[in-house]
Formats: structure tokens, C-alpha cells, sequence
């Protein structure tokens, strides 16, 4: 997996452990519902920036969407370790399979071509 860069993860730690810190936490419907609206804002708005080539507006977009996941991980007493060690097992497979499909010369003779994954979606 690759490193993170210029402290993004230094940066995330503390702020992830002051939002998240509920655990056996009943989420509220009413709050769940408000965060996943403006969460899906944000999205939007980033994804907008984005198409529209504005780099600023969607680092202060990209910002807001990392929050509000943040915020949602808290209204479900979710543990962020539990989210980067599925990010972590997602990156290490797309990484294995992308090494797997041009790996060269493992089989000669039986296979003409590279290995080719079932499906592109992750596990």
C-alpha cells in the first residue's frame, strides 16, 4: 500500500478521535437523515468543482465530505479503524489483482494472454 503524504494521516487521527468517540450509540433518524443530506451535498458540490476543473473548490469540498463522513461514522458509533482497515483491504486486492494481470511468463504455455478479474468491483 502506499504511504500517505505530507501528514494527511497526522492530520486525520486527532480529529477522527475528537468527533468519533460514541460507541452502542442508537442513531437519532432525524440527525442520520439531516448529516446524509448534507452529505450528499457536498458530494455533489465536489463532484460539480471537479468537472468544472476547480481545484480549489474541491480541495474546501473534498474537506467537507471527509467531515461529514466523519460525522456520520459518529451518529453510528462506528470505530474509524473498522473504515481503514476495509480501505487498507480494498487498496491491497485492487493492488494484487493490477500485479496478477501483468504478471508475465508465471505460466508459459497454458495461457496466451494476461489474467483477467471476474468483475471490477473491489470486495
Amino acid at each position: 500500500m502506499t504511504s500517505s503524504s505530507s501528514g494527511a494521516t497526522e492530520s486525520l487521527v486527532p480529529l477522527l478521535r475528537a468527533t468519533v468517540k460514541r460507541e452502542d450509540v442508537t442513531p437519532d433518524e432525524d440527525v442520520t437523515r439531516h448529516l446524509a443530506g448534507v452529505l450528499g451535498l457536498v458530494m455533489a458540490e465536489c463532484t460539480a468543482a471537479a468537472i468544472e476543473g476547480d481545484r480549489e473548490e474541491v480541495v474546501r469540498s473534498s474537506a467537507g465530505f471527509i467531515k461529514g463522513l466523519i460525522a456520520i461514522w459518529a451518529d453510528q458509533g462506528l470505530d474509524p479503524d473498522a473504515v481503514w482497515t476495509e480501505l487498507h483491504c480494498r487498496i491491497e486486492m485492487g493492488e494484487l489483482c493490477m500485479r496478477l494481470n501483468h504478471a508475465s511468463g508465471l505460466h508459459k504455455g497454458r495461457r496466451k494472454g494476461p489474467w483477467r478479474v471476474a468483475t471490477s468491483k473491489l470486495p
